[in-house]
């Protein structure tokens, strides 16, 4: 059965604050990823990073709960595949296509 959201709809979003870390060597290597490719630099290392997400997740602000959602997302995208890289035995793929949703 595969899960693919009906036309209009958006698919559930995870909170990575909340979430299992099934791949903490993917977890680690995606969340590193992220800071290197925000401009500007949202934090110096990883726990910052949670850190600050643990704080935008939290906030009554409306932008940090929009800003936390968009991190949250891009998170998800390079984490997913890392492991599915890693599962089938591909090692690292080109990302090109996330590079540009961080950077547009």
């Amino acid at each position: 059965m595969s899960a693919v959201p009906l036309r209009g709809h958006k698919p559930p979003q995870v909170d990575p604050v909340i979430a299992h870390r099934a791949n903490p060597q993917c977890w680690d290597s995606s969340s590193a990823l992220l800071l290197e490719m925000r401009s500007p630099r949202i934090a110096d290392t990883v726990p910052a990073f949670w850190d600050l997400m643990g704080t935008l997740r939290s906030s009554e602000n409306g932008k940090h709960t929009a800003l936390f959602w968009d991190l949250a997302r891009v998170f998800w995208e390079i984490y997913v595949d890392c492991v599915m890289s890693r599962s089938h035995g591909l090692g690292r793929r080109h990302i090109t296509s996330v590079h540009s949703l961080i950077t547009d």
